[in-house]
């Protein structure tokens, strides 16, 4: 029965990315939504660490890969500058193509991870657990460890 209940809560987790995946595509898109759809380009992707493209990124190397490709200026190359940039977001207010940051190791810097949200409480990262780039849902251990989110650029121009 647990397997079964694995499954499902696997399943809805790829649905619920499919379809903001389709939600995209189908509207005008954003600054912020066409980041995600780069981030998004890459899935499967290997995570190597200080990579940033386009055929292996860590998590900041995929921030600055798409926030590059939409024409950002130059990034640093680190989670923990990274969360100093932009304007600070409320997580209520989340729009696609926000910067999440995450305190995975829970030291004196406040982000040692990033990822672009999605939308539909799902965001996209080179995650170095999973290895790839990948889609995760802001719950759980990840909300836990959430310290906040950026808003880059003119990203919903």
């Amino acid at each position: 029965m647990r397997r079964k209940a694995l499954l499902i809560h696997c399943v809805t987790r790829r649905l619920a990315a499919c379809l903001t995946l389709i939600t995209l595509l189908f509207t005008g898109l954003t600054q912020g939504e066409r980041m995600v759809m780069t981030a998004l380009e890459h899935l499967g992707q290997p995570y190597v660490f200080n990579t940033a493209g386009p055929d292996r990124f860590d998590c900041s190397g995929l921030v600055l890969f798409a926030a590059a490709r939409e024409g950002l200026p130059a990034l640093p190359h680190a989670a923990k500058e990274l969360y100093h940039l932009g304007r600070p977001v409320a997580l209520h207010a989340l729009l696609p193509g926000d910067m999440l940051c995450f305190d995975t190791v829970r030291d004196s810097d406040p982000s040692d991870h990033v990822g672009f949200y999605m939308g539909g409480n799902m965001f996209v990262h080179a995650s170095s657990s999973k290895r790839q780039v990948t889609v995760s849902a802001l719950e759980g251990y990840y909300l836990e460890k959430c310290t906040g989110a950026r808003r880059l650029g003119c990203a919903y121009i």
